[in-house]
């Protein structure tokens, strides 16, 4: 296991790269000294940025980068919406103990697994109405974590994770959304109660609305995410990471 120098001259390094792809790299080729097998570096989605897919930048298997594209795991991702839950580090294994974990989740760990991604660990930034930025370290062949390796890898992460933001803050500012196109606040909260199953009727009574606005507000949002129905709305406002299937479900 490499000293407490390596890892001061890792955070350097990190620290001294001027691009996305420099931070990637150096935090890549410092977490494979230390015991790591890939690394991945994300911006989360963030609505009020505009944001409505996560950057995810990664060393990961093609294998892998394929499969998360095809399935629009970016939008589902147990480990992603783990940090939503809780900043700070997380150990994979603790996954279920802080999301309950959807079918979808399931599916996306199994997959992890069969690659050799399902071992690791993921260290989470939350920044006061800013995009969560996280780093992740695997380890190779689905192997332990130990603890030691945990601890540097939380220092890893923290320099990657603050280098990475600042990067994107400077050179990749958040896209300007075309506010006649998101939804408000209130259209959200609508949104959310109907995919409980709530009628118009029961919406307006937790709101303390009239019955009239909330279809008024339904009707406008979906003009706005060009949908025809009710269902669809729901579909739409949670791919685009309006609100997660942890906001509709008990």
């Amino acid at each position: 296991m490499p000293d407490m120098d390596h890892v001061e001259h890792a955070w350097g390094a990190i620290e001294s790269a001027s691009t996305l792809d420099d931070v990637l790299r150096v935090t890549v080729e410092h977490a494979r000294t230390l015991g790591f097998g890939y690394a991945a570096i994300a911006r989360h989605v963030h609505v009020q940025s505009g944001l409505m897919r996560p950057d995810v930048l990664s060393n990961y298997p093609q294998a892998w980068k394929d499969l998360f594209n095809r399935r629009d795991y970016g939008l589902s991702s147990p480990i992603l919406a783990a940090c939503q839950r809780r900043g700070g580090a997380i150990r994979w294994t603790d996954l279920e103990s802080i999301i309950p974990l959807t079918r979808i989740q399931r599916e996306y760990l199994e997959e992890s697994r069969k690659l050799g991604l399902a071992s690791g660990c993921t260290v989470a930034s939350h920044m006061p109405d800013m995009p969560t930025v996280s780093a992740h370290f695997v380890i190779p062949d689905n192997g332990p974590l130990p603890a030691r390796l945990f601890m540097v890898a939380i220092l890893l992460g923290t320099a990657a994770g603050q280098q990475a933001r600042s990067l994107w803050q400077s050179h990749h500012p958040d896209a300007a959304a075309d506010l006649a196109e998101r939804l408000s606040p209130r259209q959200v909260d609508c949104i959310k109660l109907v995919a409980r199953g709530m009628t118009s009727w029961e919406i307006a009574s937790v709101l303390g609305i009239s019955d009239q606005t909330v279809s008024e507000y339904l009707t406008d949002a979906r003009r706005r995410l060009a949908v025809a129905n009710r269902a669809q709305l729901v579909l739409k406002a949670l791919k685009q990471g309006y609100f997660t299937l942890d906001d509709v479900t008990d």
